[in-house]
């Protein structure tokens, strides 16, 4: 009874009231939620690395980046149903609301089962391609082809979650990953431990945790009693129309998340010749990654919110508003930051022996956590620059700036200056990312200052014919 009255808890409003405060209440459920599906990871690997060897932590720590770049593309793809539902409920027009669920659940589930049967046979190729050491590669495609299977339960929540906070309830996903979160670890515990399943038992118990966490979700979003709109299996059906704006605001997302975390996997490549065969240097970094997941946490929680309430705002067609959230937005995410950078100073030992108990594993993390931790700023004004312009439904430009500087600089260096003696280090390896950082920001800022102006003008040209509209009712 208690679950169920948290879940249908009054949905925030994004259009008025103290929008600071608000922001942040917003972002602390997201922030939970990602936490959650981070904590998934940390335990897999934990779970097997005590439970099984280090071999095993190895092949699924592997499997990191590639899991990542699939994730972070279909998570973009499903910003846009966030967009365009906070516009849609902003603008007070539940048919519109209505047709954008029902369209994008119904993608959400076609693509993930594509994709997932695509993987599944490909995994092997695709472990290969992105130069997996052979020691892993067995164990690795096994986790891989597991993680495949499960696709579509992950696609469905993340859209149906993204659906949930583009109507103000960003509580409800938090809970949902609460209770598959558990579910994940007994059957780890389970898997590993007594029943000796290793890598297998671990992608198991993910695979039925995102089960779980999928049809919840979609109860959430079919019984809520306060939901702006409700799903109905009656209803499912592709809207070509809906799915075109859905497409037009979330492909240059998911593209941008591709392009963002492409070269991770040309940097987990490059890492393996620093010094060939040294897991306790390949295990650091994989570690400072884990605890670097967390800090992202944050990032991506205040930016997943002023994205949010930008859209909302544009529907509701409030200016001042759209300012006020990125001044907002700005200022929470700065303090983070230096609680970010507090941490990586004084708690990267502890943080770091979760994962590795020697002491050079723990110094190759070390020196990753200091590069990305002490200049994680830049990565926010990154962020959040692209978060106020696909809010306003300009998600190309961000997509550029990421391609070209996050992709296709971060390569070239990669091919260039890395493989020179002087620069064939883990400093200069981790340094790619805020170098490139900067610059992707700078893009965004110039952007959104032209595009701004641009964005009220239509506003104010909107609220015009309204206004001109009612005046001869009124008369």
């Amino acid at each position: 009874m208690k679950s169920a009255a948290l879940m249908n808890k009054t949905p925030t409003d994004m259009t008025t009231g103290n929008l600071f405060w608000k922001i942040i209440l917003f972002a602390l459920p997201v922030m939970a939620s990602t936490a959650m599906q981070l904590l998934y990871v940390t335990i897999d690997l934990m779970t097997v690395h005590y439970g099984d060897s280090a071999e095993s932590m190895g092949a699924i720590a592997s499997n990191n980046a590639l899991i990542n770049l699939i994730v972070v593309v279909f998570t973009g793809v499903s910003l846009g149903v966030n967009v365009l539902m906070s516009e849609a409920k902003g603008a007070k027009n539940p048919e519109k609301a209505d047709k954008i669920m029902h369209t994008s659940l119904l993608f959400a589930l076609i693509s993930g089962v594509g994709v997932g049967v695509l993987g599944f046979f490909v995994s092997d190729d695709l472990l290969r391609l992105m130069g997996t050491e052979a020691h892993y590669l067995e164990k690795a495609t096994l986790y891989l082809r597991i993680y495949f299977s499960g696709l579509p339960f992950l696609m469905l929540y993340n859209y149906a979650g993204q659906m949930l906070r583009a109507q103000g309830d960003s509580q409800t996903p938090f809970f949902i990953l609460a209770i598959s979160g558990v579910i994940n670890v007994a059957f780890d515990c389970l898997f590993v431990f007594p029943l000796h399943m290793g890598v297998a038992g671990v992608g198991v118990a993910t695979v039925m945790a995102e089960a779980v966490s999928c049809v919840l979700a979609i109860l959430a979003l079919a019984k809520g009693k306060r939901a702006y709109v409700r799903f109905s299996f009656k209803k499912l059906r592709i809207d070509r129309v809906t799915l075109h704006e859905v497409l037009r605001v979330g492909l240059p997302a998911g593209l941008q998340g591709f392009f963002f975390s492409l070269p991770n996997v040309f940097i987990q490549s490059s890492l393996y010749t620093i010094d060939p065969g040294n897991v306790n240097l390949e295990n650091g970094a994989t570690a400072s990654a884990n605890v670097e997941g967390y800090f992202h946490t944050a990032i991506d929680a205040i930016c997943t919110s002023v994205m949010t309430f930008v859209a909302a705002n544009a529907g509701a067609k409030k200016k001042a508003n759209i300012k006020k959230v990125f001044l907002y937005g700005l200022i929470w995410g700065s303090l983070f930051c230096g609680l970010v950078a507090l941490v990586t100073a004084f708690l990267y030992r502890p943080l770091l022996s979760l994962f590795v108990d020697n002491e050079e594993s723990i110094a190759a993390g070390r020196e990753r956590m200091g590069v990305i931790g002490f200049l994680y700023f830049f990565e926010l004004t990154m962020h959040l620059t692209a978060s106020v312009l696909r809010g306003l439904r300009h998600s190309a430009i961000p997509m550029w700036s990421t391609l070209i500087f996050c992709t296709v600089m971060r390569i070239i260096l990669i091919w260039t200056v890395f493989p020179l003696e002087q620069f064939h280090t883990l400093l200069w390896l981790y340094a790619l990312f805020p170098i490139t950082w900067v610059f992707a920001t700078l893009s965004n800022g110039v952007a959104l200052i032209i595009l701004l102006p641009k964005a009220f003008r239509k506003i104010d040209q909107s609220i015009a014919a309204e206004q001109k509209e009612a005046a001869p009712e009124a008369a």
